[in-house]
């Protein structure tokens, strides 16, 4: 009797040391980029395991592109000409199971992104909450929608200034009905205002960021989305035409705060 407890004890301490093991290696892993989580995989099934933990693919971040062996240029609309790359590096990244819990996926901001590679995520990220856009798209209305349909949980989105509001709004309004946050990085106008209020009306959160915004743009969201809680107007420039003529008024955000 004494020895099955002995043994018992000593059975319960190797399980209390195993999840203690598993749980330091996923705060580990929690520092890595998706392509350094790819290389502990292959060390043990250990490291396989705690690697896979959901913990560590709630966001994907693309931005390692940038960095070795991929070595994306900092420049817009890299990769223009060599979409067989990117497909290529996609598919790579997208081909682990464990991309079945990220919720929140960042493209590449330098990548040159076309149909092929919106389709490829959007299938493989079907439980994804927030998107990240890069800088320069080139993508149909057809692969616009395609994709949106598969992301019907998805709560927010940052649009970039190459990509056509006309298609990916009605999109949104569409099938994605739980939007509530919206990121803008392209000016702000009123045909922007006027999609927001039709397709988005239960728009939260609005940052309009380093851009130029247009004063009766912003007065008409305001006015019009009635359960807006949040506007973000870091660093952009309001800029208001009062009347007919050439006359134009600038205001930082700051300034703003105190125009009636």
């Amino acid at each position: 009797m004494k020895k099955k407890c002995v043994e018992s004890n000593n059975s319960d301490a190797r399980n209390i040391n195993d999840v203690l093991y598993y749980k330091l290696l996923v705060n580990i892993f929690m520092a890595l980029n998706v392509v350094e989580l790819a290389t502990v995989s292959k060390v043990c099934k250990t490291w396989r395991k705690a690697r896979s933990d959901p913990k560590l693919w709630h966001k994907l971040d693309l931005s390692v592109l940038c960095n070795k062996p991929f070595n994306v240029p900092r420049m817009l609309g890299s990769w223009k000409y060599s979409s067989e790359r990117l497909t290529k590096v996609l598919r790579g990244i997208l081909a682990q199971s464990e991309v079945r819990h990220i919720r929140c996926f960042v493209f590449n901001y330098y990548a040159y992104l076309k149909d092929e590679h919106l389709l490829l995520v959007a299938r493989r990220t079907p439980n994804l909450k927030m998107l990240v856009l890069p800088a320069i798209c080139n993508l149909s209305k057809e692969a616009i929608e395609h994709a949106i349909s598969l992301w019907v949980g998805l709560e927010s989105i940052t649009i970039t200034r190459m990509i056509n509001h006309k298609n990916i709004f009605p999109a949104i309004g569409k099938y994605c009905k739980g939007i509530t946050g919206l990121k803008f990085t392209i000016g702000f106008e009123m045909d922007h205002a006027r999609a927001l209020i039709q397709h988005t009306p239960n728009l939260k959160f609005l940052s309009l960021q380093s851009i130029i915004v247009s004063f009766r743009a912003l007065h008409s969201v305001l006015e019009n989305l009635k359960h807006l809680e949040i506007v973000n107007l870091c660093h952009s420039l309001i800029i208001d035409k009062p009347d007919t003529s050439n006359r134009v008024i600038l205001y930082t955000s700051h300034q703003l705060q105190h125009h009636q």
